[in-house]
């Protein structure tokens, strides 16, 4: 039996503690937070809390645990962007300006959704003596187009 009194769950059942934590878990997807309040100690919740999702019959009871509320809720890739293009036809079919960004942005969650299009941040660091000449150069352009108007 290992420490703490708890003892491995047979297939497809789970001990009164690891169930709690099961429950815990839905609420922030937080495996220590979620041990904590399942009733195991604070000092040892990060490691306990990573065994119980390593555990076989814990993992599963979670996974069906949320199948189950996507069920519920019927949300899928599928109907998420069934409802989606819906809006976008809808939108373009309104033919106003600010109807049209609303079907262009549901379009562009569809493609998101559907990984189409990935979003991506790229930071450019200069240094000080970059950053001067390249102000130079902005400044330069925009007195020549000054100029040229």
């Amino acid at each position: 039996m290992p420490t703490g009194g708890t003892r491995q769950a047979p297939e497809n059942t789970l001990t009164a503690r690891q169930r709690r934590f099961v429950e815990e878990y839905q609420i922030d997807l937080n495996a220590t937070q979620a041990a904590m309040r399942a009733g195991y100690s604070p000092k040892g919740a990060r490691v306990r809390g990573s065994e119980l999702l390593a555990n076989r019959n814990v993992r599963a009871t979670i996974d069906a645990m949320r199948a189950a509320r996507s069920e519920r809720m019927e949300l899928t890739v599928a109907s998420i962007t069934s409802d989606l293009l819906r809006l976008a036809n809808s939108a373009k079919a309104m033919a106003t300006p600010s109807s049209f960004s609303v079907a262009r942005q549901s379009l562009m969650d569809v493609a998101k959704l559907n990984g189409l299009v990935v979003e991506t941040s790229v930071t450019i660091v200069r240094s000080a003596e970059e950053r001067a000449a390249r102000l130079a150069e902005l400044r330069a352009e925009r007195e020549r187009l000054t100029r040229t108007h």
